[in-house]
């Protein structure tokens, strides 16, 4: 009998960038970043012979994202293709 794998919860602290953007990959500039005391919440549940996620957030009503996910055989990054949402 296989065993189950327990869901993984995660949490990140929040943030705005308000200013900067991508430019602040260059020394010449520089960006605005606030911390917030909000976190971001999640948990993670593995689903045996999906190759799905599924995304579902309490912050926006009923709403739910779907995606596809497909592992190379030759090793590459995965691809993620938006299903449904």
């Amino acid at each position: 009998m296989p065993s189950a794998i327990a869901p993984s919860a995660f949490s990140a602290p929040g943030k705005v960038l308000l200013a900067g953007g991508y430019l602040v990959l260059d020394k010449e500039y520089s960006g605005l970043v606030f911390a917030l005391s909000a976190r971001i919440h999640a948990v993670s549940s593995p689903a045996a012979g999906e190759n799905t996620i599924t995304v579902r957030s309490p912050q926006f009503s009923g709403a739910e994202w779907v995606y596809d996910v497909e592992l190379p055989v030759d090793g590459g990054g995965a691809v993620v293709t938006a299903v449904a949402g």
